[in-house]
């Protein structure tokens, strides 16, 4: 007992004196909340974080800011124009989230080096071809809105890793999804497919599919031969059978079908043949 105690100890002393090699705190970018703070700061200002305040038209001293990476205007109230917008090159993260958009104004496509772009719970009811434009985008979230198709130029986001497209009014998505062939994660919940998109099939790294409270009713066999697919979401489809070949998922992990029309003998033999994955009804 002594011996642990005198461990623990030494192990808690060496943390506490910083001797483990990159034991280090994390990186936090030079941060303000105001205009003002912002335009006092302009050389080393890299997050401006106006959410919830009046906004009007961004100013043009923005531009005067080499090192804006981050510009968060979530909630933001009255946000006119965004001309600036094309002059912050340094710029990586957007966040317009409840910002009352019906269409999403030029100058946010004219960002190439945009990284991450949050549009959600507007009423965007259409997203223009500029779309294809933005390269190096790898975040895109439009969860909540009003979007009934999307163009084809999705397919040029090449860098597209993780896109959520939830509660949205989508019947299918166009064939030029195929083309990213670095996405991860796809959430399409509650829009109105019918059929799981076929643009899905071959995406070599998609790992998570979220296709809940769909009309999907039916699962095609190339879903379990995704080589990555860890996670997918049926709950709430009008699915009552799965693929008769299940021993294509080699890398599920997680797989709800709750409140799917799925009887006991068909949930039998799902569990029997996915005896690792972690099944919900």
């Amino acid at each position: 007992m002594k011996k642990s105690l005198s461990f623990c100890s030494v192990l808690i002393a060496l943390l506490g004196s910083g001797c483990f090699k990159h034991h280090e705190a994390p990186y936090r970018p030079e941060t303000v909340a105001t205009l003002a703070d912002a335009v006092a700061k302009k050389a080393s200002v890299e997050r401006l974080d106006l959410s919830g305040q009046t906004v009007g038209a961004l100013s043009p001293e923005l531009a005067s800011m080499p090192k804006l990476s981050i510009l968060l205007l979530r909630n933001g109230k009255e946000v006119s124009s965004l001309s600036v917008l094309p002059s912050l090159k340094a710029l990586r993260t957007l966040d317009l989230t409840s910002t009352k958009l019906s269409l999403v104004p030029g100058d946010v496509f004219a960002l190439p080096a945009l990284e991450q772009l949050y549009l959600t719970d507007n009423g965007i009811t259409a997203l223009p071809s500029s779309l294809g434009g933005m390269t190096g985008l790898n975040y895109l979230n439009l969860d909540r809105n009003q979007l009934t198709a999307l163009p084809p130029e999705m397919g040029s986001l090449a860098g597209l890793r993780w896109l959520r497209l939830n509660e949205n009014k989508l019947t299918a998505l166009p064939p030029e999804v195929a083309k990213l062939s670095k996405l991860q994660r796809v959430y399409l919940r509650q829009n109105q497919l019918t059929a799981v998109p076929e643009c899905l099939k071959g995406l070599p790294l998609l790992e998570d599919v979220s296709l809940s409270g769909n009309g999907v009713t039916q699962v095609p066999a190339w879903l379990a031969d995704l080589p990555k697919l860890r996670q997918l979401d049926l709950d709430g489809c009008p699915v009552a059978k799965l693929p008769e070949k299940l021993d294509g998922f080699k890398k599920l992990q997680v797989l709800s079908l709750v409140r799917c029309p799925i009887d006991a003998a068909e949930k039998s033999r799902i569990r029997a043949a996915l005896p690792e994955v972690h099944i919900a009804f």
